[in-house]
């Protein structure tokens, strides 16, 4: 269905004059003498792609993920990867579905930022650990990053359980990742020992938490502590307490800065 309406739409375009015959798959504004590939109109918040399938040794099952493209993606371009993760009792669709992803994103790049692709994995209600830690960065990284052409550059995000998720894999993997972006987190004390293991603590991205003061689903006073001995242990980590709850019009509002976040190290 959805490529009988493309090709609806395309001779429809064809129709009111908007693609010129001939142009093969490109159209020409008027005036402009700019060649635009004809995937920019169709697609002029980037592309959501649904429903990827990885067989997984680790889940011993097939596990799901999503991918934004952004606009103007180009396949032979080299892009930046930001795993953005889900909280509990959702899944690969709710950032797109409830978090207005592909939106928010689109606006990002379309006003000078970094261009990257986003992947939303489903981590069920693993807290990001245990198999799906293997499945993580053997499987799921493997299937992404060789599907598309990848500049080598990662960050993570996440919201409630994925904030958990993003805390715990760029302290336990800091060299895969070069910003780490938590909104509302949940936090384990223990995660003070992923930051002892590690000698050299320069080998650390940047981290933001971000929390709602009204938040009280989660522990801002656990999150707040992780912060604070983050930056006592030489780690860059940006604490961010405002006024919200535990909802994703919180959540909407952290995308942008982690986006921003994210681009700036890439």
């Amino acid at each position: 269905m959805r490529i009988v309406l493309r090709h609806i739409l395309i001779l429809a375009m064809f129709a009111l004059g908007a693609v010129a015959p001939g142009a093969c798959g490109h159209t020409v504004p008027e005036g402009s003498g700019e060649e635009v590939n004809l995937l920019d109109l169709l697609h002029p918040d980037g592309q959501a792609l649904r429903d990827f399938t990885v067989e997984s040794k680790a889940m011993k099952r097939t596990m799901k993920y999503n991918v934004w493209l952004p606009p103007k993606f180009d396949a032979n371009t080299a892009y930046p990867i930001l795993y953005l993760l889900h909280g509990a009792g959702d899944d690969h669709n709710a950032w797109l579905d409830k978090g207005n992803a592909m939106t928010i994103a689109a606006r990002y790049v379309k006003t000078g930022g970094k261009p990257m692709i986003i992947v939303m994995p489903d981590a069920q209600m693993t807290f990001y650990m245990g198999e799906f830690e293997t499945y993580f960065h053997d499987e799921l990284m493997l299937a992404v990053e060789t599907r598309y052409k990848f500049s080598g550059r990662r960050a993570v995000a996440g919201l409630s359980m994925g904030g958990y998720g993003t805390l715990y894999h760029a302290l336990k993997y800091p060299e895969k990742f070069t910003y780490g972006y938590a909104m509302s987190p949940a936090t384990a004390d223990w995660f003070t020992t992923l930051i002892d293991a590690r000698a050299d603590k320069k080998v650390f991205p940047p981290f933001t938490i971000e929390v709602g003061t009204e938040d009280t689903t989660v522990n801002n006073a656990e999150s707040e502590a992780l912060a604070r001995y983050m930056k006592d242990k030489g780690l860059t980590c940006e604490w961010i307490a405002r006024s919200g709850v535990h909802y994703w019009n919180f959540w909407q509002e952290c995308l942008p800065k982690a986006l921003q976040k994210a681009g700036g190290t890439f």
